[in-house]
């Protein structure tokens, strides 16, 4: 019996050089992998048909080219000039990790690059959505602008019975795989391992500022208290007399107005009316977080990324995303209606906003029930119902005589 070097042991043969080498390679020596040759493949000539680009990238090619306008100062084009990807492909495959929530050796099949090349290009387009001008110009909240808040107000006036709100808050759950740190700290009462997202959300279905950084085991009003909107509104940075809405999970405040509980609302018909006035204008974030999660498959399956990172991809690739697509047109906003549902006063100082909004709509009793049925005709017209333009009309000159 010998070693592998040939060294005979007392009693036995001793083996040759030859022999040791191929023990050697036997033992040692892998074969070596086949070289992989990529085949670039270009989408816009594999994906012609608009519909289908669509549906791969959640944007039109002509958006996209308004993207690529956007992030080509801040993306390079690396690389050799056989293995260059050129800016619009790496949009490409951030849109299409984004909307799909597939692996990334996937998408890099679908492409014809490699997984290592899928993982660069989605962090460095991710880390120019982060840029602070481009945050800065798709996230605009400025409650100490007289300007801004008079026009968010009247957008809100213009969908329900309310014109003193700039905005609608609330949280959103965004699901991850349990981190292998602090694990237990993203468990949520979803029975899942989640990033809690609170933000705020304008009459459009726009999102203004949002606050990623808390773990699934905190709730709404504990993030909404520590946050730097509520200090705003809290320390009367904000200009007075606008004010948010939230559901009943926050509590009624100086810069939130939530419905009254379900029992006295059940006694007094007027704080029923003015639940219902806030929950039209509220639905908004609600349905705002569905067309998101809708839109980007990552929020809405099970993100395989570290916390760190979702909370880039959440602020920079899918809100921002999303704003973008509503500016450019890609993504339907909320429809309002022409005319000024409500033109309801600021409430004095000192006084609470949602008992002054009560008692108002209490003493104007009819116009407020024509404010609920144009809510309600304008819903008629947007689904498809309404039969004519001159039936329209004449209903507008009934509200008229009405009033």
């Amino acid at each position: 019996m010998v070693d592998i070097y040939g060294h005979g042991r007392q009693g036995h043969e001793v083996i040759g050089h030859e022999e040791v080498v191929v023990r050697m390679e036997m033992f040692y020596v892998r074969p070596r992998a086949p070289v992989m040759r990529y085949v670039r493949v270009d989408p816009y000539e594999t994906h012609d048909n608009e519909n289908i680009f669509f549906e791969r990238y959640r944007f039109a090619s002509r958006h996209v080219d308004m993207l690529e306008e956007m992030l080509s100062p801040l993306l390079l084009d690396g690389g050799f000039e056989l293995w260059r990807i050129s800016k619009r492909v790496q949009i490409l495959i951030f849109l299409c990790y984004l909307a799909s929530n597939g692996f990334q050796s996937l998408i890099a099949d679908a492409f014809g690059v490699c997984q290592k090349t899928v993982s660069t290009v989605v962090t460095t387009v991710l880390n120019a959505m982060n840029y602070p001008d481009i945050v800065a110009r798709f996230l605009k909240f400025l409650p100490d602008s007289p300007e801004w808040c008079a026009d968010r107000a009247s957008e809100f006036s213009r969908k329900c019975g309310l014109s003193n709100v700039v905005g609608a808050v609330n949280g959103c759950l965004i699901k991850i795989q349990q981190p292998s740190m602090f694990g237990w700290q993203y468990y949520s009462r979803k029975a899942c391992t989640v990033i809690n997202m609170i933000s705020i959300v304008d009459a459009r279905g726009r999102f203004l500022p949002i606050n990623c950084e808390y773990p699934g085991s905190c709730h709404d009003p504990s993030i909404w208290r520590r946050s730097e909107t509520c200090r705003i509104f809290e320390s009367g940075q904000a200009v007075p007399g606008f004010l948010l809405i939230g559901d009943a999970g926050f509590a009624n405040s100086v810069s939130i107005m939530t419905p009254y509980r379900r029992r006295a609302a059940q006694q007094d018909v007027r704080k029923a009316h003015f639940n219902e006035e806030l929950t039209e204008g509220r639905v908004v974030v609600e349905q705002a977080f569905g067309a998101l999660k809708r839109r980007f498959g990552i929020l809405e399956y099970t993100a395989r990324i570290e916390p760190p990172k979702v909370q880039q991809i959440i602020l920079a690739a899918c809100v921002i995303l999303y704003n973008t697509a509503i500016e450019v047109g890609a993504q339907d906003g909320q429809p309002l209606s022409s005319i000024r549902l409500a033109d309801v006063p600021h409430s004095p100082p000192g006084v609470d906003p949602r008992d002054f909004l009560t008692r108002h709509f209490t003493r104007s009793t009819r116009c407020f029930g024509l404010v609920s049925l144009n809510v309600q005709r304008f819903k008629a017209q947007i689904e498809g119902y309404s039969e004519s333009k001159n039936h329209t009309n004449s209903i507008k000159r009934e509200d008229a005589e009405f009033c």
